[in-house]
């Protein structure tokens, strides 16, 4: 355990998740991750801030919506504030039929882990986590590292319930509140998947 701890800490210091992707299994690294607190943060948003993992870059970033970017992978963030709001539960059910696929509660907060297959060697990942979620595509060598940079940006999330609050009274909570979803793969074609998904954001 003292060695996992340390490995997390190595991560705020460097960046890097590559040694704790090799060392835990991927339900060992979301459990141990998603139980810690994480109470650094260098990124703020509209009545949120989180830890953006120091080999990261912003790209764009829209109230709710932040796209960020890691080794060529764009990874896009969605907080729900109003989930946040009234602390609601996701219905996820677990589907056996994908590559991965499993729900979870730490910290009295449930999420879940979806992996599917997506197009030429992409996986399609979404992890859902703290009232937020993040997406995106990777291959599969580089999974479990997505994985765990997802996670520990989940976690890190910290609302703000003064601006949140006056976001609700001034009447511009529903209004900017958008949420944008990564296609799901369906059917195989020919184009790369981050053209695809490249799409909806250029």
């Amino acid at each position: 355990m003292k060695k996992i701890l340390i490995l997390i800490s190595c991560i705020f210091l460097t960046g890097c998740t590559t040694a704790l992707s090799t060392t835990l299994s991927l339900d060992t690294a979301v459990s141990t991750i998603t139980n810690e607190t994480i109470n650094e943060s260098n990124t703020v948003g509209l009545g949120f801030k989180y830890y953006k993992p120091r080999d990261f870059t912003l790209l764009d970033y829209k109230d709710y919506n932040h796209t960020l970017i890691n080794k060529s992978y764009k990874y896009y963030l969605n907080v729900d504030i109003n989930s946040y709001l009234g602390k609601k539960s996701n219905n996820y059910v677990v589907d056996n039929s994908l590559y991965y696929s499993n729900k979870f509660t730490y910290n009295n907060k449930n999420g879940f882990l979806e992996i599917r297959n997506g197009f030429n060697s992409y996986f399609y990942i979404k992890m859902m986590y703290n009232y937020s979620y993040i997406e995106v595509s990777v291959l599969e060598k580089d999974i479990k590292e997505a994985v765990i940079n997802s996670a520990i940006i989940l976690t890190s999330i910290k609302y703000n319930d003064k601006v949140i609050e006056k976001l609700i009274n001034s009447g511009d909570l529903n209004d900017k509140e958008t949420t944008f979803e990564l296609e799901k793969p369906k059917v195989e074609n020919n184009n790369n998947i981050l053209d695809v998904y490249g799409k909806t954001t250029e």
